[in-house]
């Protein structure tokens, strides 16, 4: 019998999660950016504006949805002799709301006058902003950084954290986030700015020590570079939707039970378990290896012959290890990332 995890008998829906505009520190409006995106084969687009949520709901179609949500910043303090920002640990969450008619936003204290962001000098945009809670100095501590977190999923938002090798967070902060619904394990503009924000070590660090969240691939793209351009920080990396219908409850669902994979370039078509022999079946686009990883040293790899590619696997489940996930590696060293599944979840009858 198959259990399947991702398959192509629903539809996918290609997103890119977190994006700014002119409303905060992009350069092109969120009409440009729809154009773009769709241009490029993306159904699904959450414009993730710093400090600021904007309903664009009137930009939606029948081929385009627009998720709500924001990013937000934690910065560490700026010491004597050091850069005011390059030089300091920082966290940054993307917050995505459950609503599509929600209008609160986190409670923050961000009314600052930031030359970049366009709704900082914008007096009806700043008014227009409603809240949830208490507001709040953001704090670069776990403990803080955790009750927002909190306070987010109580009012119906789930988050991100992060380009956590461009934000520099040390191992002994972000072991301690706690609650999130993903990670970022790859980020466009981090990558073209020249971080090697590609980051399956932390995400395994964090699956290890017994957090249950899911790996998203983000542009982050501010749109600095021509969209042409090597340096354009659209279209790298982006999140597969794997769901019937492009409605925002709908994909929202399937966000929230990891009914989705990631990516900058391979395909993930179908992953199943065969329940009868404990086999994991994964078929994918032309690659040049798919790589098993669980909590343990022991992997498992698949690799093309030379001349050749694979395009499927099979991996022994075993009931002892508490998570797995699958990489595919294609001709170009890009990489496909399926969410972990946990055993004693994926197990049950």
């Amino acid at each position: 019998m198959k259990k399947y995890l991702l398959t192509s008998k629903k539809n996918y829906y290609k997103a890119n999660l977190h994006s700014h505009t002119n409303i905060s520190d992009g350069r092109l409006s969120p009409e440009e950016m729809k154009q773009a995106y769709k241009e490029k084969g993306y159904s699904i687009l959450c414009i993730t504006d710093h400090d600021i949520m904007i309903d664009h709901s009137d930009l939606n179609d029948e081929n385009m949805l627009f998720l709500k949500g924001l990013e937000m910043e934690f910065n560490a303090p700026h010491y004597p002799g050091t850069d005011e920002f390059d030089d300091i640990s920082t966290c940054h969450i993307c917050f995505y709301s459950r609503d599509p008619e929600n209008r609160k936003q986190p409670n923050s204290n961000v009314d600052f006058n930031h030359p970049k962001c366009g709704w900082c000098h914008s007096e009806e945009m700043r008014n227009a902003r409603e809240f949830y809670g208490e507001r709040f100095e953001p704090r670069y501590t776990p403990e803080d950084i955790n009750k927002i977190i909190r306070l987010a999923n109580k009012n119906g938002f789930i988050v991100t954290v992060n380009h956590i090798m461009w934000s520099m967070e040390p191992y002994e902060q972000y072991i301690h986030y706690d609650g999130m619904f993903a990670t970022e394990i790859f980020n466009t503009a981090s990558s073209v700015a020249g971080h090697d924000d590609r980051n399956s070590y932390i995400f395994d660090q964090l699956l290890k020590k017994g957090k249950r969240l899911f790996c998203v691939c983000a542009d982050d793209n501010h749109n600095g570079n021509p969209l042409d351009s090597q340096y354009s920080d659209s279209f790298g990396g982006w999140v597969m939707v794997n769901t019937d219908k492009l409605e925002y409850k709908t994909v929202f669902s399937a966000l929230e039970k990891g009914d989705f994979y990631s990516s900058c370039g391979p395909e993930i078509k179908e992953l199943y378990i065969d329940t009868e022999t404990d086999t994991i079946h994964i078929e994918t686009s032309n690659a040049r290896s798919i790589r098993f990883i669980s909590e343990s040293r022991r992997k498992n790899i698949v690799i093309a012959e030379k001349g050749s590619s694979v395009t499927s696997a099979d991996f022994k489940l075993s009931r002892a290890r508490k998570y797995f996930r699958i990489e595919v590696e294609d001709f170009e060293g890009k990489l496909a990332y399926s969410n972990p599944y946990f055993i004693d979840e994926i197990t049950k009858d």
